[in-house]
């Protein structure tokens, strides 16, 4: 009868165990998952402004309210309208907890002319002009009126041929 043979390998030490990968393929798992989320994240983006940029606006509807990105702008009545504009909205939402959104527009006026037009408005229409920082040729102003929750922040910057607005405005 032949002895046994043993299974450890002549230097009497067993091999050493086999690693288990379950931790890596755990976070390469939820690594990937995040990377898809991403991906759709940027490609539902892109397909949105494409949508906007093809028909000219994009809107979205939903029982909760409206979001629209381009096209133009239905600024709310309190809102002063600069003589000559064409406002074009940046984006606008519309809900049960009230309306806020962006429009801009070009004039060739000068960027203190427009401040001013905007500062005049504001404080006539019933809004406090909270603050105007100047910086160069922009000029930021904001205001608000509380007992109606309303605020605006206007931009206004001046450039070599035209003056760029942007008009933000909430109302809740």
């Amino acid at each position: 009868m032949t002895p046994p043979t043993s299974p450890l390998p002549p230097g009497g030490s067993a091999p050493p165990a086999k690693k288990s990968n379950a931790l890596l393929w755990i976070l390469l798992g939820v690594g990937g998952f995040f990377v898809l989320i991403v991906v759709v994240a940027i490609a539902g983006g892109l397909f949105i402004v494409h949508k906007a940029r093809q028909a000219g606006q994009f809107e979205l509807k939903s029982g909760d309210g409206t979001i629209q990105i381009g096209g133009s702008a239905k600024t709310p009545t309190w809102v002063p309208d600069y003589p000559g504009s064409n406002p074009q909205t940046a984006f606008s939402a519309q809900g049960k907890d009230g309306r806020s959104g962006t429009f801009v527009f070009n004039t060739k006026d000068s960027a203190e002319h427009v401040a001013q037009f905007y500062r005049d408005q504001l404080e006539s229409s019933g809004l406090t002009v909270s603050a105007t920082v100047n910086s160069g040729s922009s000029q930021v102003i904001t205001a608000a009126d509380h007992t109606k929750h309303r605020t605006l922040t206007v931009v206004v910057s001046g450039g070599h041929d035209q003056t760029e607005v942007s008009v933000t405005y909430a109302n809740k």
